[in-house]
């Protein structure tokens, strides 16, 4: 079995690659400097070609690239998985949010994952959309936590946490274990996957501190107050107390 997968130099993809292989799936990179992500052509060349058996689209483009590829496995029943994001809730709300909870994000990034959303579900009746939070990894290099953490560490010399926020998060190793469950095993639709049940981003990065043997200052603050929490019992992904002393 085969499987094409967007947003191979990204945080999530190469993770799932990696995890498709335990399951015998060989996971395909849509190389965009070899492959048009416009020229219909030239795509449709590109499915004939690999024959995938699954379609996951986690990497960053256009919304049309996102109604293409959604239509392109619709009309050849290829199942299809885009990933978006608890950002596509707006910064001024709060949470819990579940499934019924309207997007209502206007930033740039928030409106763009919305709008994907929206092509997405036009293009292909047929596609699951699972919306992620912000992924914990262990080291710098990607668009993680534990880079920001490391970043904001030499920028400021500490890192402020709020003891007053929840944040949606998930270890990506968790994270792709979920995406593959949910697709090979639930019907299409828009699913949450967190693996936050109850911690603040204080508790939280007060825990990987620990995990990583303290060579961080962190300073409680109480300033962003905001509940980012998804909820969604058909979701079954680890909590994330379960690699932290919390």
């Amino acid at each position: 079995m085969k499987a094409i997968v967007t947003g191979m130099n990204g945080t999530v993809a190469p993770v799932l690659g990696e995890y498709l292989k335990t399951k015998g799936i060989e996971a395909i990179p849509w190389d965009r400097e070899k492959v048009s992500t416009t020229d219909i052509k030239e795509m449709k060349a590109f499915f004939d070609r690999i024959q995938p058996t699954y379609f996951f689209h986690i990497g960053m483009g256009p919304p049309q690239w996102a109604s293409t590829l959604a239509t392109i496995c619709f009309e050849r029943q290829i199942p299809f998985l885009f990933t978006s994001t608890v950002s596509v809730f707006s910064e001024a709300g709060t949470g819990p949010y579940t499934v019924e909870s309207l997007p209502d994000a206007e930033d740039d990034y928030g409106k763009y994952k919305r709008d994907c959303e929206e092509a997405i579900n036009e293009a292909n009746p047929n596609a699951w959309i699972v919306r992620i939070g912000w992924q914990i990894g262990h080291d710098r290099g990607s668009n993680n936590m534990i880079d920001f953490l490391e970043r904001t560490m030499d920028e400021k010399g500490f890192i402020p946490a709020s003891s007053e926020w929840y944040p949606s998060t998930s270890f990506l190793e968790d994270t792709v274990e979920a995406l593959y469950t949910i697709f090979t095993t639930k019907q299409p639709g828009l699913y949450l996957a967190n693996g936050n049940p109850s911690y603040s981003f204080h508790n939280i990065v007060t825990a990987l501190n620990q995990k990583h043997g303290g060579k961080w200052k962190v300073k409680e603050t109480t300033d962003l107050k905001r509940d980012d929490r998804m909820f969604d019992d058909r979701v079954e992904l680890s909590s994330i107390h379960k690699k932290l002393d919390i």
